[in-house]
């Protein structure tokens, strides 16, 4: 059997997913939304890159942007799912499944990162200055769910150290542009967001997918973590338990 097209790579880029009018038209829906709700400003200090963002989480999505729902349970679910090689669904967790991620200039990044889902889809409605995605494909060990918390955590600093990420994996860096889709393996691809430049947002959709019935062990710490300004005293929660 041939191995599915993101394990070959870890990633794989489709340009023109989404054609330049629905880029319009659902920036258009995401900036109406905006100007009558109040998005979350999220700002958690990280080494090397900072986590600051505003977003709107997939409960608001399903309830108030239908067409990027559409989107996630229809022809993104489906391609993940080709280039997986196997069925992904939607998360049990909508908040967390689907995302837009609105990166103002000047002062948004997104910190060095693993997803908690085995395949990630980016959407990037827009083109700016700055904001690319750095991933560098493969590069962690996965543990099984059993043997994780703190030897997860201290194998995934050992493989980012700049010597052994660099024997492990080679950085990819992918630009904003309308309608590009980047599907990954994100719970063994290491991803950041570069800072923003120009005078534009940097607007885009995540959506996330895993196999039925999955569940993610740092659930409600993570959330709160991403979606919501309360303080924390967990630096990453992905590696509660």
């Amino acid at each position: 059997m041939a191995t599915p097209p993101i394990e070959q790579a870890g990633y794989v880029i489709h340009d023109g997913f989404l054609e330049p009018e629905a880029c319009r038209e659902t920036l258009a829906a995401v900036e109406e939304y905006r100007s009558t709700t109040d998005l979350p400003e999220i700002h958690r200090e990280a080494r090397g890159r900072a986590l600051r963002y505003s977003v709107i989480d997939g409960r608001q999505i399903r309830d108030g942007l239908p067409d990027i729902w559409d989107l996630y349970t229809g022809p993104v679910q489906d391609l993940m799912s080709e280039l997986a090689g196997e069925a992904m669904f939607p998360l049990d967790n909508i908040r967390a499944g689907v995302n837009v991620n609105i990166m103002p200039p000047a002062k948004s990044e997104y910190r060095w990162h693993y997803d908690r889902t085995p395949v990630t889809a980016l959407l990037y409605l827009n083109e700016v200055e700055g904001g690319e995605t750095e991933l560098y494909p493969g590069l962690r060990v996965l543990l099984s769910e059993q043997r994780r918390a703190r030897t997860q955590r201290l194998l995934d600093r050992v493989v980012t150290l700049p010597p052994v990420r660099s024997m492990r994996a080679r950085k990819v860096v992918v630009s904003p542009k309308a309608g590009r889709l980047v599907a990954m393996a994100g719970n063994r691809c290491w991803h950041s967001v570069g800072g923003v430049e120009g005078r534009h947002d940097r607007i885009n959709v995540i959506l996330a997918y895993d196999r039925e019935g999955a569940t993610f062990a740092a659930e409600e710490g993570l959330d709160s973590y991403l979606y919501t300004t309360d303080s924390t005293a967990h630096q990453d929660p992905n590696y509660l338990r």
